[in-house]
């Protein structure tokens, strides 16, 4: 018994000791993680504070946009994309306003949200000004345009709506979300070059009542009226 708890104190001393007391043994074998890591250069790492973060980030973004203008190559086309929470409205409704603020430019968009009677314009008006501010914060973009405006159905809710002689009937409470995607308008020469450019299929592209999903998909055996 006095055996076995001097081997075990014993080898419990030896694990506890210093790394220098250590044999050379032990000692070479040991300290090589830190040989190396001592060996190897340490990595620049530039003494930016928290309050400066976002200020790196734009001159970086600038120098990679001058970069890319000296390169030649085309900038990738930034956009912003918003989506509301439900109001207390139908898609059909909501939809007459998102029709209405489609490809216009957003202080136009915001301006005829302003003065429209419709009672949801008016939080349709705080959503453009929300998104334009935060498009040009962090994205840094300009001369903001509505290229899309669409609808989507939210909440559909069942209430009781009594009736005479005990009975009664079903009302609903309809609701809708509305998103929209915010881009920088076109240069002029862009807008040029495009109305110049002539149609393949044709001598001219003339405005057309309707326009199927797919524009390049001919459409074979056209009946005499619309299919709406």
């Amino acid at each position: 018994m006095s055996m076995a708890s001097f081997s075990l104190s014993s080898a419990f001393r030896a694990v506890c000791r210093p790394l220098s007391q250590q044999p050379a043994r032990l000692q070479r074998f040991s300290t090589a993680p830190r040989r190396l890591a001592e060996e190897q250069p340490t990595a620049p790492r530039p003494n930016v504070g928290a309050s400066s973060l976002f200020d790196n980030i734009s001159v970086e973004t600038e120098k990679a946009q001058q970069q890319l203008e000296q390169s030649g190559e085309k900038a990738v086309k930034k956009h912003y994309q918003w989506s509301s929470t439900n109001m207390k409205t139908s898609p059909r409704k909501l939809n007459m306003l998102a029709r209405q603020i489609r490809n216009m430019p957003i202080d136009e968009a915001i301006k005829q949200m302003e003065f429209s009677p419709k009672r949801t314009a008016r939080k349709i008006m705080h959503n453009l000004a929300f998104a334009r501010k935060n498009a040009t914060e962090q994205k840094d973009m300009k001369n903001l345009v509505v290229a899309q405006a669409w609808v989507g159905k939210g909440r559909y809710i069942k209430r009781i709506r009594p009736h005479g002689r005990g009975q009664f009937g079903i009302m609903h409470h309809k609701e809708a979300h509305i998103k929209f995607l915010l881009e920088e308008a076109p240069q002029a020469e862009e807008v040029a070059a495009k109305a110049n450019r002539r149609n393949i299929r044709g001598w001219k592209d003339t405005k057309k009542v309707w326009t199927p999903l797919k524009e390049d998909k001919p459409i074979y055996n056209p009946k005499a009226f619309y299919n709406w």
